[in-house]
């Protein structure tokens, strides 16, 4: 399963980051005054009732030829920190104002020092991306760690992911401080850092594995409105990973994602059709949920419209389209793929046979949990494939994490691997 962050209503995302919305909270006072009385302490030098007023005239209230940039500009600098962030907002995308990243980065930077988190936040994006500041990972994790020291869960999120992917190997990998920080985010109420919370503790990355915690966690997800939640509970029920096996429940958790527009939701959806579990058979059906899947850029949908192409089922054999999308989901992290392209490897079918590119793909994807590769790794150990020799405790090991991982198989005789 993937770590993913999901995008904020109206927010775009950059990089890898969640930018954040501006939606101060205001007290009630506040949100309850008059237009006339908002101006009148505006102009006396009241911040908050300038941001205030850019709110509304955001929000469509006639101003005349006043704007909303406008407003925020003159809350920012009577000193408020909704202010800052919010005019940084419109100028990181250009909504009413021309874009215009180092002025964003400047004002993002005076709300963070006021204390707003999300302008920390919002700053911390720019660093991670190079927008308008220079590039600067650890200057955004920085940011990112002082919005959840300042109780803002997607800041804890944000730096979770950086901690647990090592932004394209600029920095160590470190999923042991990544489930600390998402579990901050998430006791802070983000959905999006109980997902790859589940994830890691899923997956036994960085700690160990955990179904029933797991299962915990993407329920809140779900329940917090995070779709990827809602599969990746389906994906538990489908698996019998910490619960009792149960397709229906984990159909009508893929249901539920992909009708929000979850494409991993869909793809789940599509095995569920091309198996007849609690679904009438529908192969076609199947095909075409793939399909649109991976034309949204899901990798676990693209390696399933692979398995099709290369077979040729229900679609004209095309053996050089399944193995890019085969090498492309690989790349992204999505075991499925990386095992597709191990067996490809070591049959030396469709590929020159090459153990050595087997034995990593396998190992790719045990990595992620995939339980069938790792037993296939522990097979390669005893047989002596590739440059891996025969050792009885790494396949006793290997093995155990595949029956853990819900390939039965591999239960059957965990401390020994038959030839």
């Amino acid at each position: 399963m993937r770590s993913a962050l999901l995008a904020l209503p109206a927010a775009a995302l950059l990089g890898c980051a969640t930018q954040v919305v501006p939606n101060p909270a205001d007290p009630a006072a506040l949100a309850a005054a008059t237009p006339q009385t908002l101006r009148a302490r505006c102009i006396e030098g009241d911040g908050p009732s300038c941001t205030e007023l850019g709110i509304r005239v955001e929000r469509g209230m006639p101003s005349g030829r006043e704007t909303a940039a406008s407003f925020y500009e003159k809350g920012c600098d009577y000193g408020d920190a909704n202010g800052c962030n919010d005019l940084g907002w419109l100028l990181h995308n250009g909504k009413g104002v021309p874009v215009d990243l180092a002025r964003a980065g400047q004002v993002y930077a005076r709300g963070c020092d006021l204390g707003s988190a999300r302008a920390c936040t919002n700053l911390g994006n720019l660093y991670e991306d190079g927008l308008g500041v220079p590039m600067d990972v650890f200057q955004a994790r920085e940011l990112y760690r002082k919005a959840c020291k300042l109780g803002f869960g997607i800041g804890c999120r944000n730096e979770g992911l950086l901690l647990e992917n090592g932004n394209g190997g600029l920095t160590p990998t470190s999923p042991e401080s990544a489930r600390v920080a998402y579990d901050r985010g998430c006791s802070l109420g983000d959905a999006g850092a109980c997902v790859n919370l589940g994830n890691l503790v899923r997956e036994g990355r960085g700690g160990p594995v955990d179904f029933t915690r797991a299962h915990a966690l993407f329920t809140q997800a779900c329940g917090g409105g995070d779709l990827l939640g809602c599969n990746n509970l389906g994906f538990l029920y489908d698996k019998g990973l910490g619960v009792a096996p149960d397709m229906c429940k984990a159909v009508a958790e893929y249901k539920h994602a992909c009708a929000g527009g979850e494409p991993l939701g869909c793809t789940n959806l599509g095995n569920a059709y091309t198996e007849g579990s609690c679904l009438p058979k529908d192969v076609r059906r199947g095909l075409a949920l793939h399909t649109s899947a991976c034309d949204q850029k899901e990798p676990l949908g693209c390696n399933n419209l692979a398995v099709f192409l290369e077979r040729g089922e229900e679609v004209r054999r095309d053996l050089s389209r399944a193995l890019g999308l085969y090498h492309s989901a690989c790349d992204q992290k999505e075991p499925l793929a990386c095992h597709n392209l191990a067996r490809l490897y070591e049959r030396g079918e469709l590929l020159p046979r090459d153990l050595d590119l087997a034995a990593s793909h396998y190992r790719i994807a045990c990595e992620r949990a995939h339980g069938k590769s790792c037993a296939a790794l522990a097979r390669m150990h005893h047989e002596s494939l590739g440059r891996l020799a025969p050792d009885p405790e790494e396949e006793r090991r290997l093995r155990a994490r595949a029956c853990q991982q819900g390939f039965v198989e591999a239960c059957e005789r965990p401390g020994t691997t038959p030839p």
